[in-house]
């Protein structure tokens, strides 16, 4: 609701006459009843008392912000009062006040009170604007100085998004969905084993000269430690996949199943990720069985553990091992034939998937494909470790080489994201591909491919499951990785200068428009509540919990984001958030913590870039 619209010179008094709290409620709610506002100025008398005995709307220098939601109000409305000589209002700093803005909003309908508080917040924060209010000569100088009030800013990325953006995926897409997000919860369990583990092997290898593991010594030491994280990453794959499903009574049948696939049956990550549903979907079918009250303690360490484990190892060793163990046979001899002239293709496709949506879940097929085959298959990595740290370093050379085509903060975000390219983050790209897509998404994909293409035509080996520039030491054809990286980069940076207009003052001064926006802290506070949770637990959470609080900020909504990402769970959503709130926002591409909190309030379920995209549409839905 548009302040412009609440506030009418009838509903304005630059000298009210009360002398207490109680006469100054009195004698606003008069002036809101005179202007035809109020259908019961006695009943919103009361709901203002009611509102107050909840919390004093007393706040610092001088200001008094008295508001209630109510039948009684018969239009919203804004009152407007200046006392010349203070009243004891009970602020918390003890002083007098003597600005006042009355909010009377219409009980059941939008929250009007929150949006014109955000309104009001943006002139407040103004030095001198409460000395100029009250400096006001008439009421027309007074509404020309509350009405002259800046929108809190619209972002790029928000534009052309309608109310009813998001849709609801119909059941079989959000079977879909969740596969997915039990997938992606294994693998961001993963990634450190295969990471520490490669990297530790190929510094032995690398270190010692000879081109092969170390047998004695320091060197020969670092190689096991590589060893055993390479050895464990399956088991972990496939029991991380498990609990996902089934909570902790999957991860045993999960892990010991995709131990026996992978050791007895060789059949790989494709055997641990087959092992992992199984063993998962197996545990949840066992915990619908009911069985007796005594023996409720048993059943998560005893008898699903027990009794899972054994079916899912039964099932690879009697079923589906020797099957599975063929196809990754007729997988790596695809791939080996493939080293020769079907590497073009192949790179094209895999520089595409790895940069497409920078760090979400076709990356994450790609980089996984080749994340797992790092011991048989080095120069998958050799090319993909090119292609995830192009996106991020081809927008930052843009911002070097073309600086006017970027506002100011994009510039600053370029920075930013050159050192996350450097380090093989692809999701320093995001800033720039959520603003501005049909220009950003070709050049990085374009980027990708040439950087893939090179890394492979250049027989780069990269022995570590990682990218960018931080795993040249472990490189083998580092000539050509770099010249892949700075190709790749190079060629985003040449079409996105190309497809992007120059951008005008104006549209650059308007990034300093942008307020500061924060998630609620306090319990029983927040409107709409909000979970994100990505795969790695880095950009994509805090790229969609950033979104969301923008937007909320830009629409004058208080929201609560809980960010479940690598350093744990921050900003915890207790029962009492729920309990108050109106709606819950799940903005995840893996399972999140408890998510049976929520059974009782309204949820939007999507993956983090519709966070990221459309948080204005989602924000809506809460109507």
């Amino acid at each position: 609701m548009d302040i412009t619209h609440l506030i009418g010179l009838d509903t304005i008094c630059l000298d009210l006459k009360a002398k207490t709290k109680e006469d100054a409620l009195k004698e606003l709610v008069e002036l809101l009843s005179a202007a035809g506002k109020l259908a019961d100025k006695d009943q919103f008398l009361t709901d203002l008392w009611k509102r107050e005995a909840i919390g004093n709307t007393g706040f610092e220098d001088g200001v008094a912000i008295p508001h209630a939601k109510s039948d009684a109000v018969a239009q919203p409305a804004v009152a407007v009062g200046i006392s010349r000589t203070g009243i004891d209002y009970g602020a918390e700093d003890g002083e007098l006040s003597d600005v006042f803005f009355m909010l009377a909003s219409p009980d059941g309908g939008d929250h009007h009170h929150i949006e014109v508080l955000a309104q009001l917040s943006s002139k407040l924060i103004e030095e001198g604007f409460v000395d100029k209010l009250k400096a006001a000569e008439n009421t027309e100088q007074a509404r020309k100085l509350l009405t002259d009030i800046q929108q809190p800013p619209v972002y790029a990325y928000q534009n052309d998004l309608s109310e009813s953006n998001h849709t609801p995926l119909s059941p079989w897409k959000l079977r879909v969905a969740h596969i997915k997000e039990h997938l992606l919860f294994g693998t961001s369990h993963m990634i450190p084993f295969i990471v520490a583990g490669g990297v530790l092997l190929s510094l032995s290898v690398m270190m010692s000269g000879h081109g092969g593991v170390p047998e004695s010594g320091v060197l020969a030491d670092i190689a096991q430690m590589g060893i055993a994280g390479l050895t464990l990453f399956t088991a972990i794959l496939g029991g991380y996949i498990a609990y996902s499903i089934a909570d902790k009574p999957g991860l045993a049948p999960g892990m010991i199943g995709s131990w026996v696939a992978v050791n007895q049956y060789s059949t790989g990550f494709l055997g641990a990720i087959v092992v992992g549903f199984f063993a998962g979907f197996v545990v949840q079918l066992l915990k619908k069985i009911k069985l007796p009250d005594s023996m409720s303690s048993l059943n998560s360490i005893f008898i699903y553990p027990l009794v899972g484990t054994f079916a899912t190892c039964g099932m690879v060793m009697w079923v589906i091992g020797d099957p599975i163990a063929t196809a990754m046979f007729v997988m790596n001899d695809w791939l080996t034939s493939m080293a020769g002239s079907g590497k073009i293709a192949l790179g094209a496709i895999l520089g595409a998937m790895t940069s497409f949506d920078m760090g979400g879940p076709i990356n994450k097929v790609a980089t996984l494909f080749a994340q797992t085959q790092v011991n048989t298959q080095p120069w998958l990595m050799g090319g993909v470790g090119i292609a995830i740290c192009t996106p991020p370093l081809g927008l930052a050379l843009a911002t070097f080489l073309s600086p006017n085509k970027f506002k100011r903060d994009e510039r600053e975000a370029g920075k930013a994201a050159g050192i996350m390219g450097m380090i093989g983050i692809s999701e320093g790209a995001i800033p720039f591909a959520a603003s501005d897509p049909a220009r950003v998404l070709p050049a990085i994909v374009a980027g990708g491919i040439v950087g893939n293409v090179t890394g492979f035509m250049f027989h780069v080996v990269n022995h570590a499951p990682w990218g960018g520039w931080i795993v040249l030491p472990v490189v083998d054809g580092k000539l050509g990785y770099i010249i892949g990286t700075l190709l790749g980069a190079l060629t985003t940076a040449c079409i996105v200068i190309a497809l992007k207009k120059t951008i005008s003052e104006q549209d650059d001064n308007e990034s300093e428009l942008v307020r500061s926006y924060r998630s609620v802290k306090g319990e029983g506070e927040a409107e709409v509540l909000a979970v994100t949770a990505c795969p790695s637990g880095v950009a994509h959470t805090f790229l969609a919990a950033k979104s969301l609080e923008k937007a909320a900020y830009s629409m004058g909504v208080k929201i609560k984001v809980e960010t479940q990402g690598a350093d744990g769970v921050n900003n915890w959503l207790t029962a009492k958030d729920v309990e108050h709130a109106r709606m819950v926002i799940l903005a995840h591409d893996v399972a999140i913590q408890e998510p049976e909190r929520f059974k009782n309030i309204k949820v939007v379920d999507v993956c983090t870039k519709d966070a990221i995209l459309n948080a204005v549409g989602l924000l809506h839905t809460r109507r």
